[in-house]
């Protein structure tokens, strides 16, 4: 019996020249006995399990030179066919894999297997026409191949078509992150909405309690520049379902533009709370509100209020550098330096946050943290200079001067054409022999930062 390939979802980069990757089960093999041959010769069979043994070990060329045998003996058996087909796609002989696997189709039309290799054969090609062609086949198996049909569309231009795929799936199957952002990246390349405006408005008046209805007339209202007609059905949302959370997405930006700056604030907070929103979008609220607050300070509180609902989860961890960054253009260090805290715990790899994080720890005498903090970046970032510093002084205030000197000595081999900090790593040098009481050492590297620091 075939065992079919797991459902394969294509993941797009939607972008010029994008590269196109398909993540897929690894094919299964076809369980061939000698019952399933038919009535055949002895030479026939031998030649086919040679091919199925050659296939086997990745000698495809044996294999099909094995099948060929076959076929000039008894050219009738469509599994000859097949099997030509897979040796054909594995040596990326793609026109010949076609030619095979068409004369199966062509007597057995809906074999899932088959039309499943078929498109395989055609995306590799890029053949997205003929590729649709076949996904368009396979649908009434599984309707899950829809995502396929509407990122094929997509590649071919066919924007208006693959949004109603995709609307037809989230209807059919519900929404999900893939198919919402599926979504969002086709309808930002329809440059006229008016087809798919009124496609929504007539779902609106069929089914008036659909939210996902009134979200989508929204987002294309905003695409198209009609801010007037999605802050209209914005408020008919509201109207309609008065709980919702994620129609204030929309709305607190147009309270905002209407200078309804309490309203904006409440939105702005129904929308984070709901868990029904992403981290994307809520990152991008949270943006709004930071440049809205660096404009008004007196909703600093009101900010703080927001922030206290979000956990410290990998997801939040932008937000909480976003809020970090803010506080650190006001000089609130402690704010600063606890929103990084925060948010490095999932985004050890983001150097400049580390780096801010680490010296506000120093500065606010937080040694032993940024001992460790810097320990531990120096291992994911070993020729960066900086974390050595930071290390050396930690060490230094920590009465460590010994491990002080070993550390700021490493770094400075790390140092290229910075005077500054040249200057720098032999200043802290300096006062690590002040802490181990050598006068002599300390007045030496105290100096040569001196003489440095004249010359810049």
């Amino acid at each position: 019996m075939i065992k079919y390939w797991l459902y394969i979802r294509i993941g797009l980069v939607f972008l010029a020249g994008s590269t196109i990757t398909v993540a897929q089960e690894i094919e299964p093999t076809m369980d061939i006995n000698v019952d399933d041959l038919g009535n055949v010769s002895d030479e026939f069979q031998e030649n086919f399990f040679e091919a199925l043994k050659q296939k086997a070990i990745t000698n495809y060329e044996k294999a099909i030179d094995a099948l060929d045998k076959c076929i000039a003996l008894d050219a009738k058996p469509l599994y000859l066919y097949s099997e030509l087909g897979k040796n054909y796609l594995e040596l990326k002989q793609y026109d010949q894999a076609v030619v095979n696997f068409t004369k199966v189709l062509d007597d057995k039309p809906n074999d899932r297997y088959l039309l499943e290799l078929l498109y395989e054969v055609y995306f590799k090609q890029r053949k997205y026409k003929e590729a649709a062609e076949v996904i368009e086949k396979l649908v009434v198996f599984d309707i899950t191949y829809k995502e396929q049909l509407a990122n094929l569309y997509y590649l071919e231009n066919r924007y208006d078509e693959a949004l109603v795929i995709v609307d037809n799936l989230i209807d059919e199957l519900g929404s999900d992150q893939y198919r919402m952002q599926l979504r969002k990246k086709i309808t930002q390349k329809i440059s006229n909405p008016d087809s798919q405006i009124a496609r929504l408005e007539k779902k609106i008046k069929e089914n008036p309690k659909e939210e996902q209805n009134y979200l989508n007339l929204i987002y294309l209202y905003s695409q198209d520049n009609q801010e007037a007609k999605a802050y209209k059905i914005a408020k008919e949302l509201l109207d309609k379902k008065p709980k919702s959370k994620l129609v204030h997405l929309a709305l607190y930006k147009f309270y905002l533009d209407d200078k309804k700056t309490d309203d904006a604030i409440k939105s702005m907070k129904i929308a984070l709370s709901s868990k029904e929103l992403e981290a994307e979008p809520k990152y991008k609220v949270i943006n709004d509100f930071l440049s809205f607050v660096d404009q008004n300070p007196s909703y600093e509180g009101e900010l703080m209020e927001v922030v206290k609902q979000f956990s410290d989860t990998s997801e939040n961890s932008k937000i909480f550098t976003e809020i970090g960054n803010y506080f650190s253009k006001k000089n609130k260090k402690e704010l600063a330096l606890d929103f990084y805290e925060r948010g490095i715990k999932d985004n050890v790899t983001n150097f400049n946050v580390l780096r801010k994080m680490l010296l506000l720890q120093l500065d606010l005498k937080r040694y032993e943290k940024a001992k460790e903090g810097s320990e531990l970046a120096i291992e994911i970032y070993p020729s960066q200079p900086i974390l050595y510093l930071i290390h050396g002084v930690s060490l230094i205030n920590l009465n460590s001067p010994d491990d002080a000197i070993d550390i700021l000595s490493l770094g400075m081999d790390y140092v290229i054409d910075d005077v500054k900090m040249e200057s720098d790593f032999y200043d802290q040098i300096g006062e690590a022999y002040l802490k181990k009481g050598d006068v002599v050492k300390a007045t030496e590297y105290k100096e040569k930062s001196t003489q440095l620091k004249e010359k810049s």
